[in-house]
């Protein structure tokens, strides 16, 4: 079994990413394409204060990252929102307008009980209480053939010394797409629980139990690998200007959701999404990396708007 604690998820994914590269496990068949499985896996990740993966060519995606939050904390499970930022998430819908699995809606809406203000209140209440499990499954998901079923299906929610402690369970995790928007949003949602309960953050823990490479990424991985060391990953790590990212759930969420980026309140907030603006709206992407900040947000923007270049060319 894989385990891995760290202070920075940049160095925890990239290491992942190496041992799923230098894995002798043998691909294999599965539902979509040849697959590796490397079973059972877990991750730990405390103290570091941002959890995007500040890797070259990961192509990462922050600004979806960043949406799908918003989307999550207000318990929505409309696919065009997500779709602005990644045109194939339709693949993921089984009507063209919901996404079945989304995980916001399950904990507020679905099951007929907003389980997050629900936990929020009993940790409030009882500190000491080992019985918060927020739950995205549903006994409907065992056998459906939805495009769309939960690969997290559930949140353990603990007060250790003071802080707010995270386990996310997951059926099926894919190491390349999956593991780095996961680690993401379920941060946001540990600092979003943890400022509603008034505490601190703790540990953020994810167990897997099929942490899984596809071959079509199998290329990809090894450009990341090669193209990245750890060295020279510290080194950065350690100089670079750093935003707290937790500063992101204080934001009117609202306005994401509606694209309306000029009302956000946050300078740092607004001004990256309204980067993004320009390069989706306006088809400026020189413009859009110029406005970036230089700091770790900045530069996570930076390398994807890298790859875009890469994907269309010198823009005139």
């Amino acid at each position: 079994m894989i385990s891995l604690s760290g202070k920075n998820f940049t160095l925890v994914y990239f290491e992942l990413l190496t041992r799923a590269l230098e894995s002798k496990e043998r691909f294999s068949n599965s539902r979509i394409g040849s697959v590796k499985d490397l079973g059972p896996a877990f991750i730990e990740i405390q103290d570091d204060k941002f959890r995007m993966p500040l890797l070259k060519k990961r192509n990462f995606n922050p600004f979806f990252a960043l949406a799908e939050f918003s989307w999550f904390i207000l318990g929505s499970n409309s696919l065009e929102t997500l779709q602005h930022y990644i045109n194939s998430y339709d693949n993921y819908s089984d009507d063209g307008i919901t996404l079945n699995g989304a995980y916001g809606f399950r904990l507020r809406e679905k099951f007929d009980v907003d389980q997050v203000e629900k936990a929020i209140h009993i940790l409030r209440e009882d500190k000491q209480t080992r019985r918060v499990v927020i739950s995205m499954w549903s006994v409907e998901d065992l056998g459906s053939m939805s495009r769309d079923i939960p690969c997290n299906t559930s949140v353990m929610l603990k007060i250790r010394e003071g802080k707010l402690d995270m386990t996310v369970i997951n059926r099926s995790n894919d190491l390349f797409m999956g593991i780095p928007y996961n680690v993401t949003l379920f941060f946001l949602f540990q600092c979003y629980m943890a400022k509603q309960i008034g505490c601190d953050i703790g540990y953020q823990r994810h167990f897997t139990d099929s942490l899984h490479l596809y071959e079509t990424d199998l290329v990809k991985v090894g450009k990341i690998v090669n193209d990245n060391n750890v060295d020279d990953l510290k080194r950065m790590l350690e100089t670079i200007d750093k935003v707290d990212l937790k500063k992101y759930v204080n934001i009117e969420h609202q306005h994401v959701i509606q694209r309306k980026y000029e009302l956000i309140k946050d300078n740092v907030f607004n001004t990256f999404f309204m980067t993004y603006q320009q390069y989706k709206e306006k088809g400026n992407l020189e413009k859009a990396i110029d406005f970036l900040y230089e700091s770790d947000l900045g530069y996570c923007g930076y390398l994807w708007y890298s790859e875009q270049r890469k994907k269309t060319g010198p823009l005139k």
